[in-house]
């Protein structure tokens, strides 16, 4: 299995490097930003899994970051971190933006780390669903064309317990 990687964007140091300690044991490569824009810097340099972001910030707001995020990277996990329980960020946050997870600063650190395993589960299934279809898809085409060189051979037919029957 890969190591999964973050990215933490807050403009205060301090916070970072909270979570980096908070996350240190659990194996993720962390990328760290201090803005919005050093974020999506940081994006186009490094294959991301899942960004944590803060919401308010100088300059571009976590809100305004993860929007952009969405738009250029619509396979990352999102969670949106703050100090203040404003509802209507929240909503924005959820509704626009697609987000995982909105988290109240101070976290609690063990609901950070479930939280973040949690996404990172979510993002894998999807990208093993996604896979799968693709496959089932190729799947479809290949019988398609059997079934024009060789009209028939995809019907089964079936007893009343759902058996195939073969006749030879």
């Amino acid at each position: 299995m890969t190591k999964k990687t973050l990215l933490i964007v807050d403009d205060e140091e301090n916070i970072i490097k909270t979570m980096i300690r908070t996350l240190r044991d659990d194996g993720y490569r962390i990328v760290t930003a201090l803005s919005g824009e050093e974020g999506l810097s940081k994006l186009k340099k490094h294959e991301v899994d899942l960004v944590i972001s803060d919401q308010k910030m100088p300059g571009m707001s976590g809100l305004e970051f993860l929007k952009k995020v969405r738009v250029t990277y619509p396979d990352i996990l999102c969670i949106m971190l703050t100090a203040y329980g404003d509802i209507d960020t929240a909503l924005a946050a959820i509704n626009d933006v697609g987000i995982y997870k909105f988290i109240l600063k101070p976290w609690d650190q063990v609901e950070l780390r479930i939280t973040i395993k949690r996404a990172l589960e979510a993002r894998d299934l999807t990208v093993e669903r996604d896979s799968l279809l693709d496959k089932v898809r190729a799947q479809e085409i290949m019988l398609r064309e059997l079934e024009k060189k060789h009209p028939g051979i995809t019907k089964v037919q079936r007893d009343r317990h759902g058996t195939a029957i073969l006749k030879l």
